[in-house]
């Protein structure tokens, strides 16, 4: 008996923490605030909150100049995030996860459009991606509800393993 109990709990709360891994990494919202200075850059406060409710980071980025898109290295497929510039070349990513180049666009066309022209201030919140938690919620229920099924069917294997296969009747 114990021999099938603990693969079980160990794929259920597996699959569990697997799933709460995921959420923890993509169930993040971002709030910008920028301020226009007299040099006509702009210093951006950023806030990372969890679920769009629970502060996780906060951070500061001076002589913002500009917001552009930037891929990564496309070695499986490409995805992008946006990046403020400063006056020295640098560039802080808006947010850490890479996605897909239709969000990305919305925030550089919406940020920089704004910069561009002018504005003394800019507020911006990017969502948490909602999909991604009925996605993984639902794959993790899945998967935890189906690892029974891998047990069960274990009582007739012994079985089937006496019989020789050559063996007719």
């Amino acid at each position: 008996m114990k021999n099938r109990i603990i693969p079980f709990l160990l794929m259920f709360f597996g699959s569990l923490c697997f799933g709460l891994l995921f959420i923890v990494i993509f169930m993040n919202s971002t709030d910008v605030n920028c301020v226009r200075q007299a040099n006509e850059t702009y210093t951006c406060h950023f806030k990372t909150l969890f679920f769009g409710k629970v502060q996780v980071r906060e951070r500061e980025v001076e002589n913002i100049t500009d917001i552009v898109k930037e891929r990564d290295s496309c070695d499986d497929g490409c995805s992008y995030r946006a990046e403020f510039v400063t006056s020295n070349g640098r560039q802080e990513p808006l947010s850490v996860v890479y996605t897909d180049e239709g969000p990305v666009l919305e925030q550089v066309n919406t940020i920089g459009s704004q910069m561009h022209s002018g504005a003394e201030q800019i507020d911006y919140r990017s969502d948490p991606p909602w999909w991604v938690l009925y996605l993984v919620g639902g794959l993790t229920v899945m998967s935890m509800l189906l690892s029974p099924l891998m047990f069960l069917s274990g009582k007739n294997d012994k079985k089937a393993a006496a019989r020789s296969p050559n063996r007719l009747g």
